[in-house]
């Protein structure tokens, strides 16, 4: 559903069937693009130069008509107050009334122009040449990424949640280990929380062989091992940390929240919710968890940097080096932790292939099979990890985007309490 806004804020409608009607626009995937995709489309259908402004739920988005003055519409559309479509859309009707502004900044009217004037500033002050208009390739609640092409290449504009924003710090610091490579950050502006890097192209770690993610894990590995004597310096550069103590802690506030685990299955959770039996399962686990923290603090792991966001999508491969890149929720803590995303869509064979490069990359550090048992603490932790930073996520963005993030929630949830049932470690990925 399109909810297409010029700058007064009156609303285009389909009135081809004599009604006054929010326009629908149809996608062969299942959850249509929010980005420049979307408002190309726009643009080829309806004649219309828009921006993503702020998406409303899976399915439905706000995308506001670019220029001053009210654009001409196709044959077909007019523009109407929002009162024409008043109990068309409850997400469209909350958004009406909400008085609270949106927590991302890039949700508000004005934001697509100034992210370009900064662009245009950094671009010019480098000596180079706007070669066309900037694309948006990411607009969601907890970031905004713009591709603006140049004359010596393109490079990206990234906005963030204020709490995310240490990561062109934390990727700078990485580069100057000279270890691998990262993200080449041109530009900072402290004040909007916005910065600017190189392409970085390559080839997406979801098109990679699993022979080449395994070496992904390595190079993870070495990053790893370099990092585990640098804790002061790592959260100087601006990690978090999270120590087994505050794991600990972790768990109990996490498995403590009924408005999480006892919601009702509503659509923005895509229905996902716990029912009554999981939820009361998954509090009853708290017991277990603190004690596997304490448990893993024994097994002396050295604290390392460790990524939080470590899946295919985070890393490309190029000219036959592994670039890991997105460090925005990068914490100082028990390495082993990474492997939660690594492994959420493996096959069995391939994640334990996949375990077995990691712990053969620690080898000369760690034995493999200390590893491993420490693995079989550090699982249904790191499960617990991933649930803690989709929780926070959805804190911070509030009721009205936390669609993006409960849905998730609700999966890592039900993959604690799947390997709460496997102590052993029999099965080495999260599918049964």
């Amino acid at each position: 559903m399109l909810v297409i806004v010029d700058q007064d804020g009156a609303v285009l409608c389909d009135v081809a069937g004599g009604n006054r009607t929010l326009p629908l626009m149809r996608f062969d995937v299942r959850w249509p693009p929010m980005d420049s995709e979307l408002t190309d489309r726009v643009r080829r259908e309806l004649g219309l130069t828009t921006v993503v402004l702020e998406p409303l739920d899976f399915t439905t988005v706000v995308l506001l008509a670019a220029g001053g003055a009210r654009p001409v519409c196709a044959d077909g559309f007019a523009w109407h107050g929002q009162d024409a479509v008043t109990g068309q859309s409850l997400v469209l009707d909350r958004r009406v009334v909400r008085s609270r502004p949106p927590a991302s900044d890039w949700f508000r009217p004005g934001w697509f122009e100034r992210a370009e004037s900064y662009i245009d500033e950094e671009i010019k002050a480098a000596g180079r040449v706007r070669l066309g208009p900037s694309r948006q390739i990411k607009h969601w609640s907890m970031s905004a990424v713009l591709r603006t092409p140049t004359d010596c290449g393109d490079v990206y504009l990234k906005a963030v949640l204020p709490r995310l924003a240490r990561e062109p710090d934390i990727t700078r610091y990485l580069a100057s280990l000279r270890i691998a490579p990262f993200a080449t950050i041109t530009a900072m502006s402290r004040d909007d929380r916005w910065w600017l890097a190189e392409d970085f192209g390559g080839v997406n770690g979801w098109a990679v062989s699993a022979e080449k993610r395994r070496a992904c894990l390595t190079q993870l590995a070495m990053v790893q091992k370099e990092t585990s004597g640098r804790v002061n310096e790592l959260m100087d550069a601006g990690c978090v940390r999270l120590t087994p103590a505050s794991l600990a802690d972790g768990v109990r506030l996490t498995l403590a929240r009924d408005d999480i685990w006892r919601a009702p299955k509503l659509p923005k959770n895509l229905h996902r919710a716990l029912s009554g039996a999981e939820a009361d399962r998954l509090e009853a686990l708290t017991p277990y968890l603190v004690a596997c923290a304490e448990r893993l603090d024994e097994a002396a792991i050295p604290a390392t940097i460790v990524h939080r966001d470590f899946h295919p999508g985070n890393v490309v491969v190029r000219y036959g080096e592994i670039l890991l890149h997105d460090w925005s929720f990068a914490t100082v803590t028990n390495p082993l932790f990474d492997l939660a995303s690594w492994l959420l869509d493996a096959s069995e064979a391939d994640a334990a292939s996949y375990l077995d490069a990691y712990f053969a990359a620690w080898s000369d550090t760690v034995a493999p099979e200390w590893m491993r048992g420490a693995w079989r603490l550090a699982k249904p932790l790191a499960a617990v990890v991933e649930m803690m930073k989709l929780i926070e996520l959805a804190d911070i963005v509030g009721p009205d985007h936390d669609f993006n993030w409960l849905p998730m929630t609700y999966g890592w949830a039900r993959r604690l309490l799947n390997a709460a049932t496997d102590p052993d470690l029999t099965v080495n990925g999260w599918r049964k």
